[in-house]
């Protein structure tokens, strides 16, 4: 299978540590295990470094490697059988992921985006910082307020424009794979009133979630985490390797 033809399902499979760990900047390496939609387990390997993030899987027999430079804010997709990789804006991630978030502005960096503190409140009995963020794009203007705990800086409740919202509220101590976490639910609620719900680990040593796990049995998880600094080297395009463009018509796919 070519570059072009992978780029976009890892785009997605990729999505998932990276967006955990835009704001996670305790440097460690872990392996990654999420359930594919066979029943099975898809594998791969997490570096978190200072400022970037490197990710490796595995897809039809291939290792496609995600870099994510967070001050640059640029991406990289290499593909290692085609010595090649192509170069992209890195997103924004999932605000509602359990990350860590920058209090003074969690917003930064985030395109069209203005935010503004608006109070302090308490979330499940928990102190939280409340903001006001607006979004100015395509003409319109929609605003959305998120409540950012005081201790772990993290979203734990969101309400959209049309709505709906997420609240998160901690459940107790829990340990992942030998490591002490906070175990906590979150719980989305669509404009028409139907909620499902998830659950979190969040490991307060590297400030991201360690697992995740769905009401349908889906999970993802890292595992063998290993704290301490990551080589340079691992965030650097491989010598002899071609840049490629984006395949005509992406962006219109993405967009859909």
């Amino acid at each position: 299978m070519r570059f072009s033809g992978l780029l976009f399902s890892v785009m997605c499979l990729l999505a998932l540590p990276t967006a955990q760990a835009q704001q996670a900047m305790v440097e460690f390496s872990a392996d990654t295990v999420e359930s594919d939609m066979q029943g099975g387990e898809q594998t791969g390997k997490l570096y978190v470094g200072q400022d970037r993030i490197r990710t490796d899987i595995e897809i039809n027999g291939q290792t496609l490697i995600q870099i994510i430079d967070l001050k640059a804010q640029e991406a990289l997709m290499i593909n290692t059988q085609e010595k090649s990789f192509l170069r992209r804006q890195a997103g924004g991630g999932d605000m509602m992921s359990a990350q860590k978030t920058d209090s003074a502005s969690p917003c930064a960096g985030m395109e069209n985006i203005t935010c503004e503190q608006t109070g302090k409140e308490q979330v499940y009995g928990r102190p939280a910082i409340k903001w006001e963020f607006t979004n100015e794009a395509g003409g319109k203007t929609e605003s959305m307020t998120i409540w950012l705990d005081e201790q772990r800086g993290i979203p734990t409740r969101q309400i959209m424009p049309d709505g709906s919202s997420i609240e998160m509220w901690m459940l107790g101590s829990d340990t992942v794979g030998g490591r002490q976490a906070e175990k906590w639910e979150l719980t989305m609620t669509g404009p028409d009133g139907k909620s499902t719900s998830s659950y979190q680990w969040y490991d307060p040593e590297i400030e991201m979630n360690i697992r995740e796990e769905s009401e349908s049995g889906y999970f993802r998880e890292l595992r063998n985490i290993k704290p301490g600094k990551q080589p340079d080297s691992l965030f650097k395009i491989p010598a002899g390797y071609d840049e490629v463009s984006m395949p005509q018509g992406f962006g219109k796919q993405e967009d859909r």
